[in-house]
């Protein structure tokens, strides 16, 4: 049996079919008209508990959901630049996670409406590391520079501005 959900706009394309099981208070598989699929656990009409999503231009989400939105822990695969694995709120990277680009950097750490915030370590292609605090994706705070050679910097920074520097 064949039926339209309603998922708000701005999320994913509006109109579809399910195509397995129940797509309104259970476990089934839902296409949207522009390609997307989501297959997993569905309450009142929305994605709600373990699923896996794939978008129209081929991003990869799996993980937890409520209300329709990512929420809870999962892992999302976008085939241009990025991975992340951590934490989600509200469909916002939020709490602890990782991500990891295709460009060889990566960030571990804490997360908050979809930006660096919190303690985290960033660490870049050449082996260089930066542990330290962030406020909205940039530097602020008591940090560590650590070379691949042993050689260890403390800095503090002040919104992205480098203001001390200990060897």
């Amino acid at each position: 049996m064949a039926f339209s959900v309603f998922i708000p706009q701005g999320v994913f394309a509006t109109e579809g079919v399910c195509i397995e099981g129940d797509c309104s208070n259970g476990k089934g598989v839902y296409v949207w008209e522009d390609g997307g699929r989501y297959s997993g656990y569905w309450k009142n009409g929305n994605r709600d508990g373990q699923g896996e999503m794939v978008s129209a231009d081929e991003e990869l989400y799996t993980g937890t959901w409520k209300s329709g939105k990512r929420h809870g822990y999962g892992s999302q695969l976008n085939l241009e630049d990025e991975k992340y694995e951590g934490n989600w709120k509200d469909n916002r990277r939020s709490g602890t996670g990782t991500m990891t680009y295709l460009n060889g950097e990566v960030f571990k750490g804490e997360w908050k409406d979809d930006k660096w915030h919190g303690k985290g370590q960033y660490i870049f292609p050449d082996g260089v590391r930066f542990s330290g605090n962030w406020l909205n994706n940039i530097k602020h705070g008591p940090g560590k520079r650590e070379y691949p050679d042993g050689k260890v910097e403390i800095v503090e920074y002040r919104k992205g501005v480098l203001i001390e520097k200990y060897e």
